[in-house]
């Protein structure tokens, strides 16, 4: 035991869980912002950017139906990534008994 009561343990573990719970949640937030605002200024633009081509389709539409794609998936593995790291650092703070 380390000589500190129930109660200091247990709010050691919560704000331990809490801290865990908060950075998740803000990487989940950033992660779904990035997608809709890279959505939301795809389609405000998707007009102008059809002026431009890009293998033989305009950039507005291949941005919509193909680039958007491959950005979303680009961002999904970005979220894996420091959700995993945000993971081992709490396993490696948690005590192990």
């Amino acid at each position: 035991m380390t000589g500190q009561g129930p109660d200091t343990e247990h709010a050691v573990e919560t704000a331990v869980r809490d801290r865990h719970q908060l950075r998740t949640l803000a990487v989940a937030i950033t992660t779904l912002a990035a997608v809709l605002c890279a959505v939301i200024v795809v389609i405000v633009y998707a007009l102008s950017l059809n002026r431009l081509w890009f293998l033989h389709f305009p950039l507005g539409l291949y941005l919509l139906a193909q680039g958007l794609l491959i950005f979303a998936v680009f961002v999904m593995f970005w979220h894996v990534r420091v959700q995993e790291r945000i993971d081992h650092t709490r396993s490696v703070t948690e005590e192990i008994v």
